[in-house]
């Protein structure tokens, strides 16, 4: 079980446009992340395995404690698990949840949090991250669009959260849009952009 609230930053596909993640995964893959533990005081909780590789990961959660999950490399169906004032992925108490790798991962942290606090963590690794050539199966992942809101002052450059740049994508390049995300779903000015992969360097780049 799993709550979604509106994002602070977004990932989405260039297909839909809309404000949703949907990254093109090979269908194989899927390793299980079990958490257990307990509020405390002190919290105390334990991600086991510490790290694996896959193209998705559940979450088995037997800790019977809500934990908001934050990474820019997992995302589930409607964007990526970012870090906010709202979070945007949860697994639930006594629940599971299932989210995508972004192809690039390699080693990337995953952070369990409880009251804001990070509590335990673990690392993912998107199947030939780091090797030469494309995903597992040979297919290509396709454009992501990443978003985030325009800040009231300064550029979409200066603004850059960090967590974007996707194994090897360099900063900047953002221009300015418009989504109905934004503002807590009232809809506003938004900074955009679009990563695609790179097979022969296994790296995404800033179109």
């Amino acid at each position: 079980m799993k709550a979604r609230k509106p994002l602070a930053i977004l990932a989405a596909t260039a297909i839909t446009g809309f404000g949703l993640t949907a990254l093109a995964t090979p269908a194989s893959a899927s390793t299980t992340v079990t958490i257990n533990g307990t509020a405390g005081p002190p919290a105390t909780f334990q991600a086991l395995p510490s790290s694996i590789a896959g193209t998705s990961v559940t979450l088995n959660n037997i800790s019977g404690e809500g934990l908001p999950v934050v990474s820019q490399f997992l995302s589930d169906g409607d964007g990526a698990c970012s870090a906010g004032r709202v979070p945007t992925c949860i697994v639930g108490p006594n629940g599971t949840a299932t989210f995508d790798i972004a192809p690039g991962a390699d080693g990337a942290s995953v952070s369990l949090q409880f009251n804001f606090i990070e509590v335990a963590t673990f690392t993912v690794t998107y199947p030939n991250s780091s090797a030469t050539g494309s995903s597992a199966t040979g297919s290509t992942p396709a454009p992501v669009i990443q978003q985030f809101e325009k800040p009231a002052t300064g550029s979409c450059d200066e603004a850059e959260p960090e967590g974007l740049n996707w194994g090897g994508a360099a900063s900047g390049g953002w221009g300015e849009s418009w989504a109905q995300w934004a503002n807590e779903g009232q809809g506003g000015p938004v900074c955009t952009r679009t990563l695609e992969y790179n097979n022969s360097t296994a790296t995404w780049q800033v179109r």
